[in-house]
């Protein structure tokens, strides 16, 4: 079968595809056939060599978002159930774990980063890393939710969000900000987003400014900032006095500088935010029965256009790109 390899030079130029063994299901794991996988800025700066977290094995097979059909019978799922794929790998032993939190888990990370992910045909992974797909929920959200939707979810779960807040979310029209923008306002919170794309309105924003034009004057209760240093300044700065910035990106960068005093003066609290628990993804499944999610495709490439697909990544795109791979 194929998959897509990187390292131990890195850079889009040393991406190669080879054939590897189909995978052999262990006790506790089913064999998956992956379908659609998604290209999210974990993968692209993996592929880059500018990961920030340990990167085993290498070379590596890429690929933290995903959805397959379940290939073999297991305790839990059976041939042929559409499933998602939760991508933490995680023990299930430690304070993390017992207390809820297998995406913070001490000896484990992310999948597709600690260990080879999405990037080929078939995996070989454990039934509790499962969720089945809803009847009725599109192919293109629910490869979405791994990353886009669970981040955002878990963002606003940890911002504390209450009906009638307001939120400024940078970086509304990429993955993580289009859900962002819609479960807020499923929420019940008045959303303003920035970004270049207006149609980003479609997706719950009731405002939106263009990046760099949000009224100096202009206060949010939360503003999400999953863009990284260069907009650090600026997003805390609309902060509200007792707000609350939540971060959970550094695509232009992850170093940034502080006014402390405009921080304790105004009561303003930060919060770091990655991923989320099995319990915060059941919960935005069981939300997706009761609210239509959307989630707007730029690009569908197979997996061998995966360099072109990189290329795409870079530009300035109306949704996200999707990888079929088999």
């Amino acid at each position: 079968m194929h998959a897509a390899n990187i390292g131990p030079e890195f850079g889009k130029e040393n991406l190669k595809f080879v054939n590897i063994e189909k995978p052999q299901a262990k006790s506790g794991e089913v064999l998956v056939r992956i379908t659609k996988a998604g290209l999210n800025p974990i993968d692209y700066n993996l592929i880059h060599g500018k990961i920030v977290y340990n990167l085993s094995p290498v070379p590596h097979i890429p690929g933290s978002e995903a959805i397959g059909v379940v290939e073999s019978d297991g305790t839990i799922f059976k041939k042929g159930d559409r499933v998602l794929i939760y991508n933490r790998i995680f023990d299930g032993t430690c304070d993390m774990c017992r207390s809820h939190s297998e995406h913070l888990c001490r000896n484990g990370g992310i999948w597709g980063v600690v260990s080879n992910g999405a990037y080929t045909e078939f995996v070989s992974i454990s039934e509790r890393n499962l969720f089945r797909i809803p009847e009725g929920l599109s192919e293109e959200v629910a490869v979405s939710l791994p990353v886009g939707g669970l981040t955002s979810y878990r963002a606003l779960s940890r911002a504390g969000v209450r009906p009638g807040d307001s939120i400024l979310i940078y970086g509304a029209s990429g993955n993580t900000g289009i859900f962002a923008s819609q479960l807020a306002s499923i929420m019940g919170l008045d959303v303003y987003g920035v970004s270049r794309k207006p149609w980003v309105k479609e997706f719950g924003c009731s405002t939106v400014f263009s990046t760099g034009e949000v009224p100096k004057d202009f206060k949010a209760d939360i503003v999400i900032n999953s863009l990284g240093a260069d907009f650090w300044k600026e997003s805390v700065s609309h902060v509200a006095s007792g707000g609350k910035i939540v971060t959970f990106g550094v695509l232009t960068g992850r170093e940034a500088s502080l006014d402390i005093a405009h921080l304790y003066t105004n009561e303003i609290g930060i919060i770091g935010s990655t991923g989320g628990s099995l319990e915060d993804l059941s919960r935005l499944l069981r939300l997706t029965d009761k609210h239509e999610l959307k989630a707007p495709v730029a690009t569908r490439m197979k997996l061998m256009q995966l360099g072109r697909a990189l290329d795409e990544f870079e530009k300035i795109r109306d949704g996200r790109i999707i990888l079929e791979i088999s």
